[in-house]
């Protein structure tokens, strides 16, 4: 219940606008490590609410400490996510629960004007992505010395795409070596490499609290998906695909459809069985319109997206009905990262995962690796 953390009327209300009424375990878990200053290493899947467990306790930090609010300050939290879709899901988070503060989204792709204009009137909470910041830091227009609270989501994805040079460079700004007066440190990742202690090491106070609310279950996944697999030569793949979603998913349904390939992703989605009421989203399409692509899924106006891996993790899409999974993951982690698309929050999901003959050896690695079973279908 709220009334068990220090969080104000005022943010409560606005929460409440979000349809939050109490906080999610890692929410309740974490809060107050997070807003008595300390540094965490967090460990928690996609979709179970991570985002607020530290928005709702920094926002309300800084919200305790209202500054002088003058022109031009510089940011006292930096989220660093790996990519854009994350970042701006992060940046609504936090400006949906407060009014007073200052929150700004930075990523590649987008003109260099609006942010400067953003840094002249003043930062309280700056989020983005590891390439657009560094930019900024090289072009000496954003001071990252003021910083209090440092907060590096999914950093395991970081890793996975090759930014860990850029979120050195970036903290090497605002950290002194062996300083005690460091900004507060929080890592937020679905699995954690050596890499990421690595990081907490070099950036951390020695003494750091870890919270894990994925465990050594077995099962990495999210509880409630059940796990299909679907044997099916590639030619007849999108005939079955369209089928799948209409029994699956139904008419009013949401439908993510992972690709390893932009090529496969374009291709599928003009299929005629399913391009009626589907989507694509991969690299090659410019940002701005993979972020109108995003709001109409979100908002209904199509069902069925089709996505490459890349576009696959840290977007918060609402409650999808089913995803698939158009042949075996090369990499698990990011299956088990996908799968936590549906059956968000206490809804039973559907995740289906298309393999041909050849590939059933690559099925069963998935199984063993995620601790799950398919059921073949």
């Amino acid at each position: 219940s709220f009334s068990n953390f220090p969080i104000s009327e005022e943010t409560i209300k606005l929460l409440k606008g979000r349809g939050v009424t109490f906080l999610f375990p890692i929410q309740a878990k974490t809060f107050h490590h997070v807003y008595s200053g300390k540094d965490l290493i967090a460990q928690a899947r996609t979709g179970t609410g991570k985002t607020f467990s530290f928005a709702i306790p920094l926002i309300e930090k800084l919200h305790g400490e209202l500054q002088d609010r003058k022109r031009g300050r510089a940011p006292q939290v930096l989220v660093l996510a790996p990519t854009r879709e994350l970042a701006n899901q992060v940046s609504k988070d936090f400006s949906d629960i407060t009014k007073k503060l200052s929150v700004a989204c930075f990523y590649g792709g987008t003109p260099y004007g609006g942010q400067f204009e953003r840094m002249r009137n003043g930062i309280d909470i700056l989020v983005g992505t590891p390439g657009r910041i560094k930019d900024h830091i090289q072009n000496g227009k954003l001071d990252l010395t003021k910083l209090k609270h440092v907060v590096l989501d999914e950093v395991d994805q970081m890793l996975d795409m090759g930014f860990a040079d850029q979120v050195e460079e970036i903290l090497s700004v605002a950290y002194k070596k062996d300083s005690e007066d460091n900004p507060q440190t929080l890592l937020f990742s679905a699995t954690c490499p050596h890499w990421v202690f690595n990081v907490a090491k070099k950036y951390m106070k020695s003494t750091y609290e870890q919270v894990d609310l994925i465990g050594k279950k077995t099962q990495k996944t999210a509880i409630t998906v059940e796990h299909l697999a679907i044997k099916c030569h590639w030619t007849q793949r999108a005939a079955v695909i369209g089928d799948v979603i209409r029994v699956y998913s139904g008419h009013q349904g949401r439908t993510i459809i992972f690709c390893e390939t932009k090529k496969e992703a374009q291709e599928l989605s003009q299929n005629s069985a399913i391009k009626q009421d589907a989507q694509s989203l991969h690299g090659d399409i410019p940002q701005k319109q993979r972020e109108i692509t995003l709001k109409g899924f979100r908002n209904g106006s199509f069902g069925v997206l089709v996505a490459t891996n890349v576009a696959a993790r840290g977007l918060d899409i609402p409650e999808v009905d089913l995803v698939i999974q158009s042949s075996p993951p090369k990499d698990v982690e990011s299956y088990i990262h996908r799968s936590g698309r549906t059956g968000r929050a206490g809804r039973t999901g559907v995740c289906i995962c298309f393999y041909q003959h050849k590939e059933e050896y690559q099925l069963v690695q998935v199984e063993q690796k995620a601790g799950i079973k398919f059921k073949r279908i």
